[in-house]
């Protein structure tokens, strides 16, 4: 049975066991999720959901990160996870446009600081973990995609009941409880893009999956063929028939080893159009008044995801094309600026993006575009990006994630807590008390509880 088989799988697998290069991975994977975590952590959808907590008078034992507050382990993975995924900046495995880190690290790292488990077991959880909803991804793609699943949020509870079992030292058997019952909770629709419901989906997702270790730890049950019965995860929620990708050579690769990273903050399609065009406005620096027509040539998936053209919000904006192209030609970037209500609904962008068009073409390939620039003098101006930066083929380094990391967390830490984090998730394996490490994620002005 492939449900008992994975649980199986996760309770053999050791941190001795994982590639260098995983542990490396996971260490940048962390390193970008904090940042962005950090980042968004002062959005108002986060002052919605603490006060919700608040209310339910929860208790100070995790931090929420880039804030003076604490909440309740659940709680704390629930707004971790909501803000690592607001600003739309983070990881990406490309295959399957799955979030690896938002619906995982949460959960890992708020029941790690309340039981001072060490950074070597965060990352065994993490790379257990993420390797579990990479998989089942994989399984369930693209049917289950196409049909209106947020697949961060459907598969990542089952990825983080997976790390959770691990961290929690569950048997077998209570590991498939655990499975099962994130598995009877998936999360997240495609409708919600463009609203404070899609960061919600990796939150609840960490929420859940943390839960579902809980009470299966105490022995609480659920059916140990969740994921392959004919009433199951996959069965119902998508048409492959792709159990093997679940277990078949486990532990020969890693699937964190393929991770990606942003370099703009926005729907992972619409970043070999950015790229496009800062290289356009680069070698020629256009006016925008200079600019008759711009057109996008791109992928299937660029008008499916990213076709947003009537919008007055920086969320939906991250889900426009038309508004990333537009902010990559003015700015030479599409950071977290680039996408605030005010920035969406400035005329001069409005009026440039009314300049821009979208025509797809089956044959390009997801992380490439062609971009054409006609000018009011009659001249045209092309480009076309073979691999956009952050893709597999032109990863971003060490030194652009340090970058991204400083940027993104502005002055919400101190420049000497930026510089101290960087040092100790590069040697998180070393670390054996996290108290210093998380104490550096809050602001200065500090306090002990909601």
């Amino acid at each position: 049975m492939v449900t008992s088989q994975l649980a199986k799988n996760i309770n053999r697998t050791n941190f001795g066991q994982i590639s260098e290069n995983a542990v490396y991975e996971a260490k940048r994977s962390l390193l970008n999720w904090l940042g962005v975590a950090i980042g968004a952590a002062h959005h108002e959808s986060m002052d919605k959901v603490l006060n919700v907590s608040r209310l339910m008078d929860s208790s100070p034992q995790a931090t929420i990160l880039g804030r003076k507050e604490k909440a309740d382990m659940l709680f704390a993975a629930l707004l971790n996870g909501m803000s690592s995924h607001i600003y739309d900046f983070d990881d990406t495995l490309l295959e399957t446009v799955l979030h690896p880190s938002s619906p995982v690290f949460p959960a890992v790292l708020a029941y790690s600081e309340y039981k001072k488990k060490t950074g070597k077991e965060v990352l065994e959880a993490f790379i257990i973990g993420c390797e579990v909803q990479a998989r089942l991804a994989l399984a369930v793609y693209p049917s289950h995609y196409w049909r209106g699943w947020h697949i961060t949020g459907s598969v990542g509870g089952i990825g983080a009941a997976a790390a959770m079992s691990k961290l929690l030292g569950l048997d077998e058997e209570k590991t498939s409880f655990a499975i099962g019952i994130a598995a009877t909770d998936p999360t997240g629709l495609r409708e919600m893009f463009g609203t404070m419901t899609k960061p919600y989906h990796p939150g609840k997702a960490a929420m859940n999956g943390m839960l579902a270790a809980f009470i299966a730890g105490e022995g609480f049950t659920s059916s140990k063929k969740a994921l392959e019965a004919e009433r199951g995860f996959i069965n119902v929620l998508s048409e492959e028939t792709k159990l093997e990708l679940l277990t078949d050579n486990w532990g020969d690769n890693w699937e964190i080893e393929k991770n990606s990273y942003k370099p703009f903050a926005s729907g992972i399609v619409t970043h070999p159009a950015i790229d496009g065009i800062i290289a356009i406005q680069r070698a020629h620096n256009l006016k925008p008044e200079e600019v008759e027509e711009i057109h996008i040539t791109g992928h299937p998936l660029v008008k499916e995801l990213t076709g947003k053209t009537d919008f007055t919000t920086g969320l939906e904006g991250k889900f426009s094309v038309y508004h990333c192209v537009a902010a990559g030609f003015l700015h030479l970037k599409a950071g977290v600026n680039e996408f605030t209500d005010e920035f969406v609904n400035k005329p001069e962008v409005k009026a440039l993006r009314s300049k821009i068009h979208l025509t797809i073409d089956e044959n390009i390939k997801e992380d490439q575009v062609k971009l054409t620039v006609k000018l009011t003098d009659g001249r045209e101006l092309g480009h076309f990006v073979e691999h956009a930066i952050g893709s597999m083929v032109l990863p971003m380094t060490d030194q652009q994630l340090i970058g991204k990391f400083k940027d993104v967390t502005e002055n919400i830490i101190s420049e000497k807590s930026k510089e101290l984090l960087i040092d100790q998730v590069y040697r998180l394996e070393e670390l054996e008390d996290l108290e210093g490490f998380f104490q550096l994620c809050t602001p200065v002005e500090s306090a002990s509880r909601i």
